[in-house]
């Protein structure tokens, strides 16, 4: 189970202004459909989530799958997109 925290992201500059009923942590889900890349609580939970589904532990593909959303040049787009998006490009 891949359990990596805000101190693993690679890049600066994320907010932190998750509100207590926003936060995936306390809510069990996502706060909405769109994945905000900019926010590092949501970040940490969407490739989190990701990589348990696939199995993978690394903090080296942690770190990658956080590059690629983060370098990515679409914009609101949904967790279904960049789940589908990922399976394209990673194998671990």
């Amino acid at each position: 189970m891949a359990n990596f925290t805000k101190a693993d992201l690679l890049y600066s500059g994320y907010k932190d202004t998750a509100l207590p009923d926003d936060d995936p942590k306390r809510t069990g889900k996502p706060d909405s459909t769109l994945l905000n890349r900019g926010e590092s609580y949501e970040m940490v939970y969407f490739i989190n989530r990701y990589m348990t589904d696939k199995n993978w532990v690394l903090l080296a593909t942690f770190q990658r799958i956080e590059a690629f959303l983060k370098e990515d040049k679409n914009s609101n787009k949904s967790h279904g997109f960049w789940r589908g998006e990922l399976d394209k490009r990673f194998t671990a």
